[in-house]
């Protein structure tokens, strides 16, 4: 590990004490969860609730790897984001993942509702 140099000593003695094998990889993650999905998901189609945040951002990548084209992505923009958000979540998954997303701007029915 880069942050200490008994990193690696600290983490297999951790893995021991859980009697976890250490054999995990980011692709085999991936691997899994997306025959995961295919499975339960079949033919069927999915709508994803998008916030841009990173739960449901890995969610909608992993059910678009996983199903492609028949995955809708609904992002709605309620006036709170920070600045340039909505526009890099719609460039992000629209235009450079290709999945298909519907964004609505709710800022003024948010924003109305905030003030009663």
């Amino acid at each position: 590990m880069a942050h200490t140099a008994q990193g690696k000593t600290v983490l297999r003695n951790f893995l021991a004490a859980c009697g976890a094998k250490g054999d995990w990889s980011m692709a085999s993650f991936i691997d899994t969860e997306v025959a995961a999905i295919r499975k339960t998901v079949g033919e069927d189609r999915v709508l994803c609730a998008l916030s841009g945040g990173v739960d449901s951002s890995v969610v909608a990548v992993l059910l678009h790897k996983a199903i492609g084209d028949r995955l809708t992505c609904l992002f709605v923009d309620n006036g709170l984001l920070r600045k340039g958000e909505v526009e890099a979540v719609v460039s992000t998954f629209r235009d450079a993942f290709k999945i298909n997303l519907i964004h609505v701007d709710a800022t003024k029915r948010f924003s109305s509702v905030c003030m009663m």
